[in-house]
């Protein structure tokens, strides 16, 4: 695969003035650490942009995809949806999966990386920008769909009232998320100084915090769509396991993708937030890397669970009164084996402690 070439991004219509600014910046990429990053907004994510990384990503979405059934979200929408904004789309797969699934949409992703395909659906375009920037295109969309940004937002409350505000009345927002840390199934009472993998991710958590950036605000979702003005708040709860352990084999299968996803973002996580911020040699990374994987393929089950919120936009002169429900902790159909059945008296935040 030719980094310059194959993965070039589609641009569309010029949503936003900065967008042609950013474009020629947006491809001057920085190669350290053995790996290729972004150039434009480099500070605000930490993650690499090479064929590595795209490889682990479209992993990741077919990850999510056997999570929900084969589904590319979960919220009410009508098929004949016309206008859908992809925040934070990466390779573009999610944005060019739904244009082939929904002819009807105008479908749009906007991702900081150029690194999303020539060909796509007529129905399907691309812009370089960063989401935490003001948005400052006049588009309404009918849907948003927010995956697995946790890595690089800084402020969700901004995220969430500018999806509010560029929203149509009634159209949805849908935000799918990892809730780290991971947890220890066959032994909860595992602590982090006996586990390299726990011990990894409380550094990432620790890192990612110094600057800027909080891995587990997906507890805090509902809060903030709520005070936005969202309404029909609703939360699915999944336990991603982390190799082929479950006796469901559709379980079974998705631990095999989430494992080979999580073997690929430990080194892809960790080298230049790492080195930046914690300070760590490329070599101490790396041993530390060797034990984790160590600790994942061995005796002990971990999971890492994901959330799914969907909220709605109020009609104009709407007056719901769901406001005052913070969300509907939902079981989900066709949510594979390893997903308990929730306790429906219990708070979003006392499910995603009890993992």
């Amino acid at each position: 695969m030719n980094d310059d070439s194959d993965r070039d991004s589609a641009l569309g219509e010029q949503h936003s003035p900065t967008t042609t600014s950013i474009t020629s910046s947006a491809y001057a990429y920085r190669y350290e650490l053995g790996r290729r990053y972004h150039a434009f907004e480099a500070e605000n994510y930490m993650l690499p942009n090479d064929d590595n990384e795209a490889e682990r990503l479209d992993l990741q979405h077919h990850a999510f995809r056997l999570t929900l059934g084969g589904a590319l979200y979960l919220s009410p929408i009508p098929d004949d949806v016309q206008s859908v904004l992809d925040v934070g789309c990466g390779t573009g797969i999610w944005a060019i999966d739904f244009a082939d699934e929904h002819p009807s949409a105008s479908v749009v992703g906007i991702d900081l990386s150029p690194i999303q395909p020539n060909e796509v659906p007529p129905n399907c375009s691309f812009v370089i920008d960063d989401a935490e920037k003001e948005w400052l295109y006049n588009d309404q969309y009918d849907f948003v769909h927010e995956r697995m940004l946790c890595f690089g937002i800084r402020d969700w409350s901004r995220i969430f009232q500018q999806t509010f505000l560029h929203l149509k009345p009634g159209g949805w927002i849908e935000c799918q998320e990892a809730c780290f840390p991971p947890r220890c199934v066959s032994n909860p009472l595992l602590t982090p100084e006996d586990s390299p993998y726990l011990d990894w991710s409380n550094r990432l958590i620790r890192a990612a915090s110094l600057i800027g950036v909080d891995l587990t605000a997906p507890r805090s979702f509902s809060d903030h769509l709520q005070n936005c003005g969202f309404v029909d708040i609703r939360a699915h709860q999944y336990k991603w396991p982390i190799g082929p352990w479950p006796k469901d084999k559709e379980a079974r299968k998705l631990g095999c993708y989430v494992k080979e996803n999580m073997f690929d973002f430990l080194q892809a996580a960790s080298l230049a937030l790492f080195t930046k911020v914690l300070k760590m040699s490329r070599s101490e990374i790396e041993v530390l890397l060797s034990e984790v994987r160590k600790d994942i393929n061995g005796k002990e089950r971990f999971v890492l669970s994901i959330g799914v919120w969907c909220a709605r936009k109020p009609l104009v002169g709407e007056h719901g009164n769901n406001n005052h429900a913070l969300f509907s902790w939902l079981p989900t159909p066709g949510a594979l084996a390893v997903t308990p059945e929730p306790d429906d008296n219990l708070s979003e935040q006392q499910h995603l402690d009890q993992e």
